[in-house]
């Protein structure tokens, strides 16, 4: 049944730290945090989205999951069942899988496949992964292309079902998702519409996030995202519904009013899980907003 769900990251700031790596020169794996305050934990967040934000569904982050071992995924599933909350999702932000050394590759792989048995044991119906690095630009296609129909095929074997996202650098055309859905096929490989990972809004987004914002808000031309949105719509087959703070204008960066109608005039019936990225204000109180505008866009949604 299509929900309304809540990603882990809306509450990125009072959720703690982000578990991120890189690949360093040599093709060392480098593991560490962003620090991010801690009012409460992973499990208080399961327990408190139902009564705080009516909701039922959520999608937790990867990057906001301590570990994958089997003590701390079975003590969080265990949370889920007491709250009476699933998880719809898990984006899983590990590797680079168009990077171009097949061992490396192949070991991302591998990590992908041990978070996928985690989101098999949370309960997950979707697993998102990432097409490549943003800042590496794009590697040779066709390992990109064998690794994710191996992941397809590993995802199938747990009941998962596996996506990409328009998510930054070439994911973020529609035609590089929409090629690598059918060079995949679409039976193993799905697409996850992220209503505001399109430019320029994302690079203002991550700009904010990093501290560096040095745009002109003031010139930025936002139309090509909705021409983006009108694109994937029709073959999304889950929703991110994105919320910023404005810009220095007032304006919105994204209309997500807009946004969503665009997803709902092309026949969308799936679940959209919200993402609130701002800075500013209580985040519960600004998803809660956002879970608001999504359900007057999409009255039937539970």
């Amino acid at each position: 049944m299509s929900t309304v769900a809540v990603s882990s990251f809306s509450l990125h700031r009072v959720l703690g730290p982000l578990h991120l790596e890189e690949r360093t020169a040599d093709g060392a794996l480098r593991e560490f945090e962003q620090p991010q305050p801690r009012e409460h934990t992973l499990e208080e967040f399961v327990r408190l989205v139902r009564p705080r934000l009516g909701v039922g569904a959520v999608e937790l982050c990867q990057i906001q999951l301590p570990t994958s071992a089997d003590s701390w995924v079975e003590g969080l599933a265990a949370t889920l069942r007491d709250a009476d909350v699933r998880v719809l999702t898990v984006p899983i932000d590990v590797g680079n899988l168009a990077g171009g050394d097949t061992t490396t590759r192949a070991e991302d792989v591998a990590r992908i496949e041990s978070w996928f048995a985690a989101a098999r044991r949370l309960g997950a119906t979707y697993v998102r992964v990432n097409t490549g690095s943003p800042a590496a630009g794009p590697g040779p296609r066709n390992g990109l292309v064998d690794a994710l129909r191996r992941l397809a095929s590993s995802a199938q074997e747990l009941g998962l079902r596996l996506l990409v996202e328009n998510h930054g650098g070439p994911s973020s055309d529609p035609d590089h998702l929409l090629e690598l859905r059918d060079d995949v096929g679409p039976d193993g490989l799905g697409i996850l519409l992220d209503l505001g990972n399109f430019e320029p809004i994302a690079s203002v987004s991550h700009a904010r996030f990093a501290g560096t914002n040095d745009v002109d808000e003031g010139s930025l031309d936002r139309e090509p995202v909705y021409d983006s949105i009108t694109r994937l719509a029709p073959v999304a087959e889950l929703v991110h519904a994105k919320a910023y703070d404005p810009l220095t204008d007032g304006s919105p960066l994204l209309d997500l009013d807009r946004a969503l109608q665009i997803v709902a005039k092309n026949g969308y019936n799936g679940s959209v899980t919200i993402e609130w990225e701002g800075l500013t204000g209580d985040p519960w109180e600004r998803t809660d907003a956002t879970v608001a505008a999504v359900r007057s866009a999409f009255p039937a949604l539970t």
